[in-house]
């Protein structure tokens, strides 16, 4: 089978974004100048399983286990939530505050398969020190190899939230924890692992847990950074006002022109 011909026969049912990470996984550019080139067996046979994976609604970062993030290719699992192009907005955000701010002591708390902790590394080779944390020893796996492939020397710790570390440890802390409801997690989202997903009833519970915890382990003056959920926004800043001890610097809105994040100091 030539991959122009595979391309006919599924362009209804893969974007051509999706059809070009496909076949990059394969090695091969697409669209791409031989698009005679024949497909070998082993190829054929994956993308048979891609397209039977997909009619079950099956995410195709796990089918293909790999998953872009801001330019880069991360290793990802069924144990690891997986990146999303939210969350690069957010790891942008806070790229432009180390650098304003010249902090240099960073938690990807939560980190999962690494995307925002490795993304900041690489983007500060040497000049930032970053830490990856995760209760799941699974994800936290995941994470070390991505460190490994792109050559990132963030370092990778089994932490329940704050757990491994001490008071005043981080210029910035930025997380990207669970917030969906219980109740919402379902169809494709039923192959992400539910520990990286689930926030409880009304999937705040590890937000105001964050919100709550994280000023005793910032520095002066040192950030938080968070994504959340749609129409979350304000039982987020419900929680802020109770803890009485941030300023509010940026709200975060996402491609659509939802909030999805919030930028707070440590005040």
């Amino acid at each position: 089978m030539r991959i122009k011909d595979w391309y006919k026969e599924n362009k209804e049912n893969f974007s051509l974004s999706e059809l070009n990470f496909i076949f990059e996984s394969f090695g091969v550019n697409f669209p791409c100048l031989d698009l005679n080139k024949i497909l070998n067996k082993k190829q054929v046979d994956k993308l048979k399983k891609i397209k039977s994976e997909r009619l079950k609604s099956i995410p195709l970062a796990l089918s293909l286990g790999k998953e872009k993030f801001l330019d880069r290719t991360f290793n990802v699992s069924s144990q690891t939530l997986l990146p999303r192009p939210e969350t690069e907005l957010l790891t942008e955000k806070t790229a432009q505050i180390i650098k304003e701010k010249k902090f240099k002591t960073v938690l990807d708390l939560g980190c999962g398969s690494g995307c925002i902790g490795i993304s900041l590394e690489r983007m500060f080779p040497g000049k930032i020190n970053v830490h990856l944390s995760d209760i799941s020893k699974e994800a936290l796996a995941v994470a070390v190899a991505n460190t490994v492939n792109l050559k990132s020397k963030a370092q990778a710790v089994l932490s329940d939230l704050f757990s491994a570390f001490g008071p005043d440890s981080f210029d910035l802390v930025v997380t990207n924890l669970p917030y969906v409801k219980s109740s919402q997690i379902k169809g494709s989202l039923l192959y992400e692992p539910k520990i990286a997903l689930d926030g409880g009833e009304d999937g705040l519970f590890f937000i105001e847990k964050i919100i709550n915890q994280a000023p005793r382990y910032l520095k002066e003056s040192g950030y938080l950074i968070m994504e959340f959920g749609f129409r979350q926004k304000k039982r987020v800043e419900n929680f802020i006002k109770t803890a009485n001890c941030y300023i509010i610097r940026e709200w975060i809105k996402d491609y659509a022109g939802i909030w999805r994040g919030v930028v707070l100091e440590n005040g």
